[in-house]
């Protein structure tokens, strides 16, 4: 199957609006928990509930102000808290995640990857937080969200239709600081050579493989066996391309992430 280069599908997932109040936070924790694959023997830390995992702050001030944590709640959920928001306008606004770093003065957002979470109402109180949970250990990004680099703020639709020069239009949006530990600890990349289901070509940083380029008949299992990771880790490094059945097949001419750096 042929699809263009980059990566696939968008996901976006809309999830209902809780309040709750953003607490401390003590350091991650190192549970027991085996890595799968060639990583087997090393343990994954686990982000304690209660850890803020990372921080912002809205960037235009004139048009939003407030500050945006991701934290982990007493049930193991990531979620986004947004503490002391004020629009100008009082308009109702919309919360999305999105993988790509905006510039200071972005005005429309223009990502292959977003993640809708929910809004505040017109009218919203400044003194009362906003909870948007966003999910699990086994839910985006493999249970690493530090993927995430920035929290959008855009106006709640109208039922207008959207401007096609920018669909997304920003109020404004807060980059991410992450906190959080190496949460693959053990996952080393390294090119065992073309094998049959990953012929494809790959792009290196010195002996490192960053990138691999799909051929046609390659399959991920295979592409994972190549570079000695598992196939959960294929996907790890490649957040945006979601683990589904969509999304179980290698694409000629995709390119996939090999790089941690990078993801």
């Amino acid at each position: 199957m042929t699809r263009g280069v980059g990566p696939l599908a968008m996901a976006l997932g809309i999830l209902l609006l809780a309040g709750c109040s953003a607490d401390g936070a003590p350091a991650p924790s190192v549970t027991g928990t085996a890595q799968d694959g060639a990583a087997a023997d090393d343990l994954r830390p686990v982000v304690a509930p209660g850890t803020t995992a990372a921080t912002g702050a809205f960037v235009d001030t004139a048009a939003v102000t407030g500050s945006v944590s991701i934290r982990v709640n007493d049930a193991g959920i990531f979620e986004l808290v947004v503490t002391d928001l004020v629009v100008p306008d009082s308009s109702a606004v919309q919360f999305t995640l999105t993988a790509d770093a905006l510039s200071p003065d972005e005005q429309c957002l223009d990502s292959d990857w977003r993640f809708g979470l929910g809004q505040a109402e017109q009218g919203h109180d400044p003194s009362v937080p906003l909870v948007f949970p966003i999910g699990g250990s086994d839910g985006i990004g493999q249970g690493d969200l530090s993927f995430i680099r920035e929290v959008v703020v855009t106006r709640a639709a109208s039922g207008g239709a959207p401007d096609k020069a920018c669909p997304i239009p920003l109020l404004s949006h807060a980059p991410l600081a992450w906190s959080t530990p190496d949460m693959r600890p053990g996952l080393d990349v390294v090119d065992s050579g073309p094998v049959t289901g990953a012929m494809g070509t790959v792009a290196l940083d010195g002996d490192d493989p960053t990138a691999y380029t799909v051929a046609q008949g390659d399959t991920l299992a295979a592409v994972a066996d190549r570079f000695g990771i598992a196939l959960d880790d294929l996907f790890y490094l490649n957040p945006r391309r979601s683990p589904n059945p969509e999304d179980s097949q290698a694409f000629t001419g995709e390119v996939l992430n090999l790089s941690r750096t990078n993801r």
